[in-house]
């Protein structure tokens, strides 16, 4: 049985693992676009695919293991992701064959499914209304503070060296992988957390889920191919086009991570947004308007403006998933693994389309695409809600 007293230090704990894990996926990703541009002379299309083969593998993994992963203890699966995560990074860095690079990334992917819906999962576990709200709020602060705050460092050490970078991604991931085993050593109540599995078959709740989950994670999807193509795709737009060093690049991504964090805080600390269908409608328009705003940005204070409401409005549309998804639900861990795989699918669509409208046009657009994309749920929304008040008036 789970001890209550330890609930507080377990969140502590998780928390502290996903801003750090978060921290080195991030560091690692956009490393990853420099060191496969620059020491594989890859092309914008390649660069678009090797982003969106861990990304895939991940997609994969999910599907494939996730049953599987639900029946070991969330910690063990941590353990596994952090080890398979940092030995395939090492293996990149190693090689100078372009298939043994690719196949690296295959394995880093696969590590990475172990990670996030078993985290996600033991978080929202036993929660419901505001409880669960603050629970996935703060996991959403942890996690977001280190994708802002890493893309700043990044570029600094990538001007160093695209190897520099990478390093210090795999130490990140041993340092997650010692405190979880310190964690574990130290408080007895995470070391008697059981699997998602059998949480399932000793629960006695039923399911209340809110049919709201699924325009919820329809947002996720389509905004997560434009976050794809803001990481994997924009550092190559500035390197081309763009008179913006790495550094500068990372300081535009550092506003989109810092207006995310900030957003999430406030999703966090307000509950009026909790089963609104307006607005989850009003915010993925928003989303697309902005995206439609990026193709007519000709300075670096424009694109300063672009990325902090980028990072604002992708904090919305993620909380909208993550919350209704999970709202009511007895399996958190189905639902949390059904939330990866769409902003999964949606990162592959982002990478391989981003790269390819890139390579043969130009990145506005690429950003038209994303407009189009994320806009389409919230039209057929509200076509349904329409034709659901004239049905009614006609009866």
């Amino acid at each position: 049985m789970e001890k209550n007293a330890s609930l507080p230090i377990q969140s502590r704990v998780l928390n502290s693992a996903s801003f750090l894990a978060q921290f080195a996926i991030s560091m690692v990703n956009l490393s990853l676009v420099y060191h496969m541009r620059i020491q594989f002379s890859l092309s914008a299309q390649m660069v678009g695919l090797s982003a969106a083969v861990y990304t895939s593998t991940y997609f994969l993994c999910c599907l494939i293991l996730g049953p599987l992963v639900a029946h070991l203890r969330p910690r063990h699966s941590v353990e596994i992701s952090m080890i398979g995560m940092g030995l395939s990074i090492l293996i990149l860095l190693r090689t100078t064959q372009v298939g043994l690079a690719f196949l690296s990334l295959v394995l880093y992917g696969c590590a990475m499914s172990f990670l996030w819906p078993q985290i996600e999962s033991w978080i929202a576990r036993g929660k419901e209304g505001r409880a669960l709200n603050r629970a996935t709020s703060s996991f959403n602060v942890s996690w977001s503070l280190g994708s802002a705050l890493s893309p700043f460092l990044t570029g600094i050490l990538v001007e160093i060296s695209t190897d520099t970078p990478l390093l210090t991604g795999v130490a990140l991931f041993i340092l997650v992988f010692l405190l979880i085993v310190t964690a574990t050593l130290l408080v007895p109540g995470i070391k008697a957390v059981v699997s998602e599995r059998k949480n399932i078959e000793e629960s006695t709740m039923q399911d209340q889920s809110t049919p709201l989950r699924f325009l919820s994670w329809a947002g996720v999807l389509t905004v997560y191919v434009s976050l794809a193509v803001i990481l994997t795709i924009f550092p190559l737009h500035a390197m081309d086009n763009l008179p913006y060093s790495e550094s500068k690049v990372g300081v535009l991504l550092l506003i989109r991570g810092a207006a995310t964090v900030a957003m999430f805080i406030v999703m966090g600390k307000t509950s009026w947004w909790h089963f609104n269908r307006a607005i989850v409608i009003g915010a993925q328009i928003l989303f697309g308007v902005v995206c439609l705003a990026g193709t007519r940005i000709q300075s670096f204070g424009m694109y300063s403006i672009f990325f902090l409401l980028f990072g604002m409005l992708f904090a919305a549309v993620y909380s909208f998933s993550i919350f209704h998804g999970a709202s009511g639900s007895i399996n958190r861990s189905k639902r949390m693994l059904i939330h990866e795989i769409l902003l999964t699918i949606g990162t592959v669509v982002g990478s391989i389309m981003g790269g390819t409208i890139y390579q043969y046009l130009d990145f506005r657009r690429v950003l038209f695409f994303c407009t189009t994309l994320v806009i389409v749920p919230a039209v057929v929304a509200i076509f349904n809600s329409i034709r659901k008040m004239a049905f009614r008036q006609n009866v």
